[in-house]
């Protein structure tokens, strides 16, 4: 790690902790990208790094923001149609395994993010910009 490339790894260390965090490790990598983008001293490639960081960590923010309110929800619609409108044995079994659902697609959607960040950290260390080859471009 040399001494220009220190700060893009610490934002990518910082990234990599967020979802064991609860995001607070994530909002301080990002908060630090924004500060190096906007000093502008960094070059094109580490920029294209800071700014695929922050694009990730919003991205997967969203994504489990969304997650989190759809299991929510349907589970508690799900619920509340077998408790007060009608009883079925099929809704109730549903409506257990929304949040395990909900759960496993948590976990796929977190391993997708530590393969973006390996793929980052090993561009990095090649000195290649960091673009993203899926996804909208935002």
């Amino acid at each position: 790690m040399n001494k220009p490339h220190k700060g893009i790894w610490v934002a990518y260390i910082l990234s990599c902790f967020t979802p064991f965090t609860c995001l607070i490790s994530g909002v301080v990598a990002i908060i630090y990208a924004g500060y190096r983008l906007d000093k502008g001293e960094d070059g094109e490639v580490i920029d294209s790094h800071y700014y695929g960081l922050i694009r990730t960590f919003f991205l997967n923010l969203t994504y489990f923001v969304v997650l989190i309110i759809t299991v929510a929800t349907s589970n508690g619609v799900l619920v509340g149609l077998n408790d007060y409108w009608y009883k079925s044995s099929v809704l109730d079994k549903i409506a257990f395994y929304i949040p395990y659902v909900g759960m496993l697609l948590g976990l796929v959607a977190i391993f997708l993010w530590f393969i973006r960040m390996y793929e980052g950290m090993t561009k990095l260390r090649n000195n290649q910009p960091f673009k993203f080859s899926k996804g909208p471009n935002l």
